[in-house]
């Protein structure tokens, strides 16, 4: 692409697309009218920087609009793109970061609860020190 040429001018609609789009049937929930409305979709393809949407009504929303996930358990602002018949394509207005994988989250978690169980064992020794210095005892608790 040249670069007087922008991206909404290029014909071929994988051109214009700033990062990979990956196949899904997911669930989606879009809101309009401050959240007064919604309507139910499926998410047939997404990016980090937007998703396909699909349903009945879906090219008769405004062009801005909030989008449910609940598999993915995001909320993304959106703009309409472009539309076709039952089919529109959205924009998330602010871009998402590469997804961790679960098994990264459940690592780190972990590593945390290990961290705040130290911090927690710690603690209970010095109180425990400090009652033994007043002659009381722990073994009852």
């Amino acid at each position: 692409m040249s670069s007087s040429e922008s991206l909404s001018e290029t014909t071929d609609p994988k051109d214009r697309r700033l990062s990979e789009r990956h196949r899904t049937l997911m669930a989606g929930r879009i809101y309009f009218q401050s959240g007064r409305s919604s309507l139910d979709c499926q998410v047939r393809n997404i990016s980090l920087t937007g998703a396909c949407l699909k349903g009945p009504g879906v090219i008769d929303l405004p062009d801005h609009f909030r989008l449910e996930i609940p598999s993915r358990d995001r909320i993304y602002d959106c703009e309409s793109r472009w539309r076709l018949k039952d089919t529109m394509g959205a924009h998330f207005k602010v871009p998402e970061t590469a997804p961790k994988r679960k098994e990264e989250n459940l690592i780190e978690r972990v590593a945390v609860l290990e961290y705040e169980n130290r911090v927690l064992r710690q603690r209970i020794v010095e109180l425990s020190q400090r009652l033994a210095e007043f002659g009381a005892s722990t073994e009852s608790l």
